[in-house]
């Protein structure tokens, strides 16, 4: 398993330097992971969050958020700058009302030394975000309202989050899309993207202010790199 690990790593980094791709660009599959299993659901490990309890459905990684904590985040064992990442969420029942309602299902890139980039989905609002995370705050690169492929609560939510430097009079800039369903339903460009060195991947739920309460899961994982023919 471990060596598993390590080379699906090894792929991402490599395409990540040797690719250049638009946002529209072609991906491969560099990593997948069911969530079905104990030993599947091992391999995602905590990335942030004050009081995150985690723990497995029949075909499912699911999150519980804790008191006085906004979100918790779960990263893959895939490291890399330019990627996507793909996953079916759903806000569980059980989740109190309130928190319902302003809950998100997240995916994230980038992740690293304080920084992120984040796709947000709230199943309630109908509401997407495209989010940058720094030490100075957050800054909404693009939200989108009442967005017709979002799914309500209980029900799922398949994410994707993309990332892909641009080249030439464009380099350190990024092309960011979100996507439901496989379609699109939100794109930002980022001058400043190059500045970002994190390189961790992973999915997330929470609510602003404070998400305490939320049980959230997850269901096949999926990390693509961009390549070139």
């Amino acid at each position: 398993m471990k060596s598993k690990l390590i080379l699906a790593t090894v792929l991402a980094s490599a395409l990540g330097l040797v690719a250049v791709a638009s946002a529209s660009g072609a991906f491969v599959a560099i990593y997948r992971n069911a969530l079905e299993t104990t030993a599947q659901r091992s391999e995602v490990l905590k990335l942030s969050g004050g009081s995150c309890t985690r723990g497995g459905a029949q075909t499912a990684l699911k999150i519980t958020v804790g008191k006085l904590t906004e979100e918790c985040a779960y990263r893959t064992p895939v490291l890399g700058s330019d990627l996507e990442i793909a996953a079916t969420g759903r806000i569980v029942s059980g989740t109190p009302p309130a928190v319902t309602k302003k809950a998100f299902l997240g995916m994230q890139l980038r992740v690293g030394a304080g920084n992120k980039l984040e796709l947000r989905v709230f199943p309630s609002q109908q509401k997407v975000q495209l989010v940058k995370i720094t030490e100075a705050g957050i800054r909404y690169l693009k939200i989108e309202k009442n967005v017709k492929a979002v799914q309500p609560p209980e029900k799922a939510n398949v994410l994707r989050l993309r990332v892909v430097s641009a080249a030439k009079e464009e380099a350190g800039t990024c092309k960011i899309a979100g996507f439901l369903s496989g379609e699109q339903v939100i794109e930002a460009s980022d001058e400043a993207c190059g500045e970002m060195t994190g390189e961790m991947t992973g999915l997330s739920a929470g609510a602003p202010n404070n998400g305490s309460g939320l049980i959230a899961s997850f269901e096949a994982i999926v990390v693509r790199a961009p390549v070139r023919f």
